[in-house]
């Protein structure tokens, strides 16, 4: 057991499992935890991890800012997907290394992806309340068999998707920064259970305006914030479904609403919002969304592989170059 260094969990659902802290314990003697119940933020996390020499984090802003008064920080272990929230220039050039494993929740999220798309499909996202009112309504939905979906992102998450789709026979489009090989997508193929004649790589436009579906796995960064915008909903059909599990501030939400209030065929399922937890309801008072509160990854089995991960990433991790 390392008695020395003192490690911080700043994630909230990790510092409720008692498993996985139960097993940070049996390694380091000077555990601290959130036990807040609440998403750290501002001088809370500074204070919080102030004394930490390595720190298991979630979503919390590991910016530049609050990282340069964390002064013995020197492992950060990513609890999760996306590194969207950590600072990667200043700690390359403070040496501060990364834990990370990448894909270590892709069936949980990819699971509720494929949720979102069957409730906006079928329009079933109000009928239990509905039911509860007196009102038997019987709103007919679409099939999922034979839809064009496109995959915006297609990483470990977005090939997951594609691997769940394929017993539905869907004719699957892909968008990613990356461009891959006919021997890449061959061995994607060969691992999801896919046939590379049901699955292309195109550029943005083409995924946008021929897709029914839109799921989007992207990272949040520089290149991809906002990059669905007004602009973009010019392209996409009337009836489109678009489902976002990847992170809030990708779609620009002001510009969806005004598409899904003008187009009332087409439907939205959101995990991720630009503000959380969400302030502004102008999406949810709208009849053809749906929302749920950031939980893709939160399945038993999600937490226990992302945590055991994070544990693992204090001690092997890397520099970041």
């Amino acid at each position: 057991m390392n008695k020395n260094e003192v490690i911080a969990v700043t994630s909230r659902s990790f510092c409720k499992n008692m498993t996985l802290v139960e097993e940070l314990k049996t390694r380091y003697a000077q555990v601290l935890l959130n036990d807040t119940g609440k998403t750290l933020a501002g001088n809370d996390l500074i204070n919080f991890l102030s004394k930490a020499d390595k720190a298991i984090i979630g979503i919390e802003d590991m910016s530049a800012e609050h990282l340069d008064q964390m002064p013995n920080l020197k492992v950060i272990s990513k609890y999760g997907v996306g590194l969207n929230n950590i600072d990667l220039a200043y700690c390359k050039s403070h040496n501060i290394k990364l834990g990370f494993i990448p894909g270590v929740n892709k069936q949980s999220v990819a699971e509720l992806a494929l949720t979102l798309i069957l409730i906006s499909l079928r329009k079933i996202h109000t009928n239990h309340a509905e039911i509860l009112q007196g009102e038997w309504s019987q709103v007919k939905g679409s099939e999922l068999r034979n839809k064009k979906v496109g995959i915006l992102g297609f990483g470990n998450i977005g090939q997951t998707l594609a691997r769940l789709l394929s017993i539905f026979d869907c004719e699957i489009n892909f968008f990613d920064q990356k461009i891959f090989t006919e021997n890449e997508l061959l061995d994607v193929c060969a691992a999801n259970s896919l046939q590379l004649d049901s699955l292309k790589q195109k550029n943005l436009l083409d995924v946008l305006s021929e897709s029914d579906i839109i799921s989007i796995h992207l990272p949040l960064n520089d290149g991809t914030e906002n990059i669905i915008n007004a602009q973009a909903f010019e392209q996409l059909k009337k009836s489109v479904v678009i489902v976002n599990t990847a992170r809030g501030g990708i779609v620009q939400e002001q510009d969806m609403a005004k598409f899904l209030l003008s187009h009332p065929d087409s439907f939205a399922a959101f995990d991720v919002f630009n503000d959380e937890p969400v302030q502004d309801k102008t999406l949810f008072n709208l009849d053809n969304f749906f929302g749920t509160s950031h939980r893709s990854s939160l399945t038993h089995e999600g937490i226990n592989a992302m945590g055991m991960a994070a544990i693992t990433g204090l001690d092997d991790n890397m520099e970041i170059t």
